[in-house]
Formats: structure tokens, C-alpha cells, sequence
């Protein structure tokens, strides 16, 4: 594994510690909806800064950019480090255990590195460019699955009503009679790190956000999954709309009307 993906995984995973701790000490049946708002922000905030300032101490040239924090950008020709402390806070806000810590590490506008951690069930998900990706220090490859029919497709729904959101809601209804099962966990980062992992075949996300699209795309690439927008498009922009899966199963996914 490389050396800067040890680096962030060490400092993914004090922050997840903490903020299972913090959880822990949090009584939310009892709290108001002020007192929830500040206890995330100050969750992801500190956090971020616990997690920035970690990477800082053996990584000083290097830029960072945080999610709550902004960017601090000193020299563009160094790699820049991404880092969003809670993917899905809607999941975290209700203590739905399906949220991630996500680490990336950008050379010239491409990811070398990924880090997405799970600190409720101890998942870490890891990928280096051309090296591969690992759970838990071990290989993953994505399925070799090529019919819907014997699939289970990860989703998220679209939070927008325009013509594209409707076009997305279309397929899921159409997955809902052509595919063995469906899950939403809430968490499209981790959506797309478990078709890497197969333990989705295929997955239809909606308003990845670059965080997310950042580390889920080389964690699934990385697995042998392709991405592809809804008309099979390679090049996807935050916030995507985008299909994912093994080779053998896209064409079926991007033919869903």
C-alpha cells in the first residue's frame, strides 16, 4: 500500500474513532433541532481540521480542501488533498449507520488516490491509480454479472424535478421489474464503493457531489467498474447523474428508459 494512503487512512480513521465517540455521548432523542445542527457542524468542522491538520504535519507542501473548511491552494504544482468528514449527512443526522469519511489526493486534476472509511462498521475502502483497490487491506474486483435479471442495483433518487430527474426516476422504474433487487443506503459515495466491492452489481446515482465522485470513481475504476452519465457519456462533472458497473452490465443499465 502506498505511503500517503496510510498516511490517510491513519488519519481517516482517528476521525471516524472520534466521531463514534462523539455519537455515543450525543443524546439526540433529547436535543433540539438547533442543538443537532451544531453538534454536526461542529462534527464535520472539527473534524476536518483534525483530519487537514493530520495530513499537514508530514505533508506541509501540499494544498487541502475541505468541504466545510473551503480550500487553502499555496502551490498548484503540488497534489491537492480532498476531504469531506460525513457522506451522507441526511443518513448521520437520523443515525442511520451508512455514512462515509472521504480522503482523495489530486495531481493535476486527476485522482492518484482514495480513501472512503465507514467508522460505524469498520469498512475501508482504498485505491491508488493503476495499483488496484482493497477493503480492509484486501483485493476487491467488481462482479462478472451480465443480466439485470441476477442483480442487485444500488440507487439514490434525484432531489430535483427537472427533465433529467425525471428521466432517472423513469429507469428505476424500470429497474424495479428487471432487476433481482434494489437498495438505496442513502450514501452515494459508499454506493459506489460497494460496486466495487460487488456487493452491488450496478448502481443508478444521482447528484454525486465531487467528493464523492472524486474517491467513488477510482475505488470503482479501480475495481474494473466503468462510469458513465445516463447516455453512456464517460466524462461526468459534478453533481452527476451517472450509471456504474462492471463492463458486462452498462449497456443494460444505459439502455433503461
Amino acid at each position: 500500500m502506498q505511503p500517503m494512503v496510510n498516511l490517510a487512512l491513519r488519519a481517516a480513521r482517528n476521525a471516524g474513532q472520534d466521531l463514534v465517540r462523539r455519537l455515543d455521548r450525543f443524546d439526540a432523542s433529547q436535543s433540539s433541532d438547533q442543538e443537532k445542527a451544531k453538534f454536526i457542524a461542529d462534527c464535520t468542522i472539527g473534524l476536518e481540521k483534525g483530519i487537514i491538520f493530520e495530513l499537514k504535519k508530514s505533508l506541509p507542501e501540499h494544498n487541502f480542501y475541505g468541504r466545510e473548511t473551503g480550500d487553502n491552494i499555496t502551490d498548484e504544482k503540488q497534489p491537492t488533498w480532498q476531504v469531506c468528514v460525513i457522506d451522507e449527512v441526511s443518513n448521520f443526522r437520523v443515525g442511520i449507520p451508512s455514512f462515509a469519511i472521504i480522503i482523495s489526493c489530486l495531481q493535476n486534476g486527476k485522482t492518484e488516490h482514495a480513501i472512503m472509511v465507514n467508522p460505524m462498521n469498520g469498512d475501508e475502502f482504498s485505491a491508488s491509480r493503476g495499483r488496484g483497490t482493497q477493503l480492509n487491506n484486501r483485493r476487491i474486483r467488481a462482479s462478472n454479472v451480465n443480466t439485470l435479471e441476477d442483480s442487485i442495483i444500488g440507487y439514490t433518487l434525484p432531489r430535483s424535478s427537472n427533465e433529467e430527474a425525471f428521466d432517472q426516476r423513469q429507469r428505476l422504474q424500470s429497474l424495479m421489474v428487471k432487476s433481482y433487487d434494489l437498495r438505496n443506503i442513502g450514501s452515494n459515495a459508499l454506493s459506489l464503493a460497494y460496486v466495487a466491492a460487488d456487493r452491488f452489481q450496478g448502481a443508478l446515482l444521482s447528484n454525486v457531489d465531487e467528493f464523492a465522485l472524486t474517491a467513488g470513481s477510482l475505488i470503482a475504476s479501480e475495481a474494473g467498474c466503468l462510469l458513465a452519465d445516463a447516455s453512456g457519456q464517460p466524462q461526468l462533472k459534478a453533481p452527476a447523474n451517472l450509471v456504474v458497473s462492471n463492463p458486462r452490465l452498462l449497456k443494460a443499465l444505459v439502455a433503461l428508459k
